[in-house]
């Protein structure tokens, strides 16, 4: 799975937003705000990656997390994209 559109983040605040750019941006209008965690996820997003591809490069970068807790992150995660169509 990977984003279907082209995003730019920035943080603004206590929070990360993604904005689509370019062509994408008439596809999908509007922002996607994100904690860390979420902007990590979203960043390996960009690439097509599995579910199990990101929970063993967050277990690497959020050491001391439990896997399970990084699963359900990861899924929580994905299923608020998916709601909000952007990744494929």
């Amino acid at each position: 799975m990977k984003l279907k559109y082209k995003f730019v983040t920035n943080k603004v605040a206590d929070m990360i937003v993604a904005v689509a750019v370019g062509e994408d941006a008439e596809k999908f209008s509007g922002f996607i705000k994100m904690n860390d965690s979420g902007a990590y996820i979203f960043g390996l997003l960009k690439n097509d990656v599995t579910e199990d591809e990101i929970v063993a490069s967050m277990e690497k970068e959020y050491e001391g997390v439990t896997p399970e807790k990084l699963r359900d992150t990861v899924k929580e995660f994905i299923a608020k994209l998916k709601e909000s169509d952007v990744i494929e």
